[in-house]
């Protein structure tokens, strides 16, 4: 059987150039039904001897390795062994004939233990950073107790592999649509539709494509760089590739290779973050994805130095949109972050809290914004007291906190202007043991009181 070999050998001169390690793993049925005729010949011999013309092609791709799992080959079918799986030829290169020659001594046998072989075929793979890519050939579903959707998910939520491959030799409806979720699955009815499939998934499974990113400034210059990105499956929703996005060594964006076998969402991660949808890419082209992310940096200080024992660091700049809620970052104290260019809002969590509004980032500077450095309150207690400290604004009173009634010293970091200390002692029971204090705070002072 050599019509594969002929019509694979332009793809394999596609992929010469190919940098990326693929790993194939073969996921071959051998249970009983295997034996079943159709036309052609039987299921198995049609399938191993696809298989086997395959193996020489893959085998000549540059950086591609290839292993093969067989299921229901080693017990017959009355034990219904679902343990019944072996790895028969591990991935590695320049292994054709291995899988060749063992595909000519197995006969098929027992039952089918899909969903077991996928778990095992996680510990297949190893440790290899490479597109590890599982293609599974079957004429039935699962004969054991299993969720093929869910242990197919695990696999590629642990990147573990892409998404997998199956193809059906002559599927029935019911199991057909419980195998649907496992991943790209094919239903074939005759050999020659199967012989079709196995070279069209082969081709997609090791195709590549290469595309780059162009941040695009506000002069519509791919000058923006230095940024995370992250490519989803737009299907499950699951990340395939992460990159940080960089500059070649002719001041270009990267080129990044991928596979095109997904439908892809594209997260850049600015701040805010930039997303994308629907992202196709076809087989061994080139593509330009340009994306409006000109950007400015925020940096956030203090107008005066800052007590030593005043720990600013708890302080936090909460940055959001112009007029939202969400929360785009935090930062803090003496910190510098980027951001796409545009207005924002800017909430300091000190006591009390300053807001900022309208805050403009331009493309390639740096906003700065300086507040007054807190004064420090010290409060010294002979014994508990209960109470709150309000800040006075245009006559008005804000809570500003409560004392802690344990402490028998309380340092309180305040911004600077008048304030109203309330108390009394905690265990006092008239409001006649109120006390009223009106405290001023200075930028960079400090003030002690005893209570």
């Amino acid at each position: 059987m050599k019509w594969i070999v002929i019509t694979f050998s332009f793809f394999l001169m596609l992929s010469l150039s190919a940098q990326e390690r693929t790993r194939i793993l073969f996921l071959v049925d051998g249970s009983l039904s295997m034996r079943n005729e159709w036309k052609g010949g039987t299921k198995w011999n049609i399938a191993t001897e696809v298989l086997q013309d395959l193996a020489d092609s893959i085998e000549k791709i540059p950086n591609t390795e290839m292993g093969m799992r067989v299921f229901g080959h080693l017990y017959p079918e009355p034990d219904k062994n679902c343990r019944d799986s072996k790895l028969e030829v591990r991935i590695d290169s320049n292994n054709a004939k291995a899988i060749q020659k063992k595909l000519l001594e197995i006969r098929p046998k027992g039952i089918t233990p899909l969903v077991y072989s996928i778990e095992r075929s996680a510990t297949d793979f190893g440790n290899v950073m490479a597109k590890n890519i599982i293609i599974i050939i079957t004429d039935g579903e699962d004969a054991c107790e299993g969720d093929p959707c869910s242990v197919s998910l695990t696999l590629q939520q642990n990147n573990i592999v892409l998404r997998p491959f199956i193809i059906g030799m002559q599927l029935n409806p019911k199991s057909f649509e419980t195998m649907n979720c496992m991943g790209k699955l094919y239903n074939t009815n005759s050999s020659d539709e199967f012989v079709s499939t196995m070279k069209k998934v082969v081709i997609e499974a090791i195709s590549k494509t290469t595309f780059q990113v162009n941040l695009l400034d506000k002069e519509k210059k791919p000058t923006e760089t230095n940024v995370n990105m992250t490519l989803f499956d737009s299907e499950t929703g699951l990340p395939k590739y992460h990159f940080y996005h960089t500059m070649n060594a002719r001041g270009l964006p990267d080129t990044i290779t991928v596979s095109p076998m997904f439908n892809y969402q594209l997260q850049i991660h600015t701040i805010p973050s930039i997303t994308i949808d629907n992202i196709q890419f076809k087989q061994n082209e080139h593509r330009v994805i340009e994306v409006n992310a000109a950007q400015g940096s925020l940096q956030f200080g203090w107008q005066e130095p800052v007590l030593k024992n005043i720990n600013t660091d708890r302080v936090k700049f909460l940055v959001k949109p112009a007029g939202g809620r969400e929360i785009h970052f935090v930062q803090t104290p003496n910190s510098t972050e980027k951001y796409l260019t545009g207005s924002y809002y800017v909430e300091v969590l000190t006591l009390p809290r300053v807001l900022l509004t309208n805050v403009k980032i331009d493309q390639s500077k740096t906003t700065e914004i300086l507040i007054p450095a807190p004064g420090l309150l010290v409060l010294q207690k002979n014994s508990e007291v209960i109470g709150s400290i309000l800040y006075v604004e245009k006559g008005q009173l804000v809570k500003v906190c409560d004392l802690k009634a344990k402490d028998k010293i309380e340092n309180i970091a305040l911004q600077p202007g008048r304030y109203r200390l309330i108390y009394r002692p905690k265990f006092n029971r008239s409001i006649h043991t109120s006390v009223d204090k009106e405290i001023e705070i200075t930028s960079g002072g400090s003030v002690s009181l005893k209570l």
